[in-house]
């Protein structure tokens, strides 16, 4: 469904709008009921109020006292000229004019006739006016060259500056707050969840903010302190029942010695000798799960040219392609660690490995190729599980290993802020990735 307005992804934003949204209605509403309740305007210039309210002030006087009010209001105003006569203006034209009576005769009101005298030509206003009173007195009026005037220009209201003023206030302090109150919090949360990791152990969420978001937070520390004691005691069984193996299995390789059968005896030593690998593997990975690195600086260049050389010199055709120095923080034994599981999945499936450093511009880039059979795409996350062996996705049936060598990298990488993942290489073969935050390597030197 496609909705023809969007609300802002930010709730900060939202808060922001939904304010602006309510004031503005509120002022709207506001300002359509004082236009309806305003007085509505008449036609014409001010100069008629003033003509209109000295006319209305002689037809409300006793005629023996007008000419006096007459005297005082040219005295008054020297704009303005009255007279008082006995004759009525003559009558209205048939063709009005835009200037004529209409607005004198709207402030007037009824029992007032009113002419203009004499008749304007064109579009300018009248000099003069002939008024009759309505008791029938005649009551003229002279107005001098300019005397009409023009509207003030109306200033603006220090009330409207103000409440503009406020509103922006109001706006800024919501944003603000709904910034730092509510949102910074939120995105702490999603930022916490998201980056929680079995293989990290990073600090518990400040409960703060608003009541629902410390509830939330309080809610993810509970939840992530469950997980981590839950994967506690997996992790313990696992390594007692390991550890258990190995007494049996020590046993069983003495009696082995026993048999008279060479053939049967060989057999024997090389199951003993695989399910000693096996339970060495579970053992060591388990034990590097509650194990503290000790970063420090890394010449990764030298460390992949001596994992390279070591193969090579058992006869495993393996090189090294990159820069020939490049530092880096880490911990060099487990980063070594994470390396030789991939070379040793390489040699095992192909015959010719190569091992890259590249450095990118936002990651460290250490690449194991093969070209063996490659991994489908859909066996790919599976594979980087613990205790998921990828030998039939390899077309091998009669492996050795436990499932843990991508499992163990994959931690030793996401334990150094990085990831694990697999790609296809070309033109055939596997190509395993560990990227590194960029951030931790030093400048190379030369290629």
């Amino acid at each position: 469904m496609i909705h023809p307005f969007r609300l802002p992804a930010r709730i900060g934003s939202q808060i922001a709008l939904l304010v602006v949204g309510v004031i503005g209605l509120l002022y709207l509403v506001l300002s359509v009921t004082l236009v309806w309740q305003a007085p509505r305007g008449r036609p014409g210039p001010p100069a008629y109020e003033s003509v209109a309210t000295i006319a209305k002030l002689v037809a409300q006087t006793p005629p023996q006292l007008r000419q006096m009010v007459v005297e005082t209001a040219n005295a008054a105003d020297r704009r303005f000229r009255f007279t008082l006569s006995g004759t009525d203006p003559a009558p209205s034209p048939s063709k009005p004019h835009p200037f004529a009576a209409e607005g004198m005769a709207q402030r007037l009101g009824p029992g007032f006739v009113v002419q203009p005298n004499p008749m304007p030509e064109g579009d300018r206003p009248p000099q003069g006016y002939a008024i009759r009173l309505p008791d029938g007195t005649g009551l003229d009026v002279a107005i001098a060259a300019g005397g009409m005037g023009t509207p003030p220009p109306r200033p603006v209201s220090i009330l409207v500056v103000a409440t503009i003023i406020v509103l922006g206030l109001n706006i800024g302090a919501l944003t603000l707050w709904a910034s730092r109150g509510i949102t910074a919090p939120l995105a702490r949360f999603a930022s916490a969840a998201e980056e929680f990791s079995i293989d990290r152990d990073p600090a518990p969420l400040p409960e703060e903010g608003p009541l629902e978001v410390r509830t939330a937070a309080r809610a993810l520390n509970r939840l992530r302190d469950r997980i981590h004691a839950l994967f506690a005691d997996r992790t313990r069984m696992l390594a007692a029942i390991s550890h258990d193996l190995r007494t049996p299995i020590t046993r069983m390789r003495l009696r082995v010695e026993f048999i008279e059968d060479h053939v049967l005896r060989a057999q024997f030593t090389r199951d003993l000798e695989h399910m000693g690998t096996m339970v060495q593997g579970a053992l060591s990975y388990l034990r590097d799960v509650d194990r503290r690195q000790q970063r420090s600086a890394v010449d990764l260049s030298s460390l992949l040219q001596t994992i390279a050389d070591e193969f090579s010199d058992i006869g495993k055709a393996t090189r090294y392609e990159g820069p020939r120095r490049l530092v880096a923080t880490g911990d060099a034994q487990q980063l070594e660690r994470a390396v030789t599981n991939l070379v040793e999945n390489a040699v095992r499936h192909g015959t010719q490995v190569i091992i890259r450093l590249r450095d990118e511009t936002d990651a460290l880039l250490i690449e194991v190729a093969d070209d063996g059979p490659g991994i489908p795409q859909a066996d790919r996350l599976r594979l980087l599980e613990p205790f998921m062996r990828g030998d039939e996705a390899r077309g091998r049936i009669d492996s050795e290993g436990f499932g843990l060598g991508l499992a163990i990298t994959r931690s030793i990488a996401a334990a150094h802020d990085g990831e694990l993942t697999l790609h296809d290489n070309q033109p055939r073969g596997l190509l395993a990735r560990i990227s590194l935050p960029r951030q931790a390597a030093a400048a190379p030197e030369g290629a």
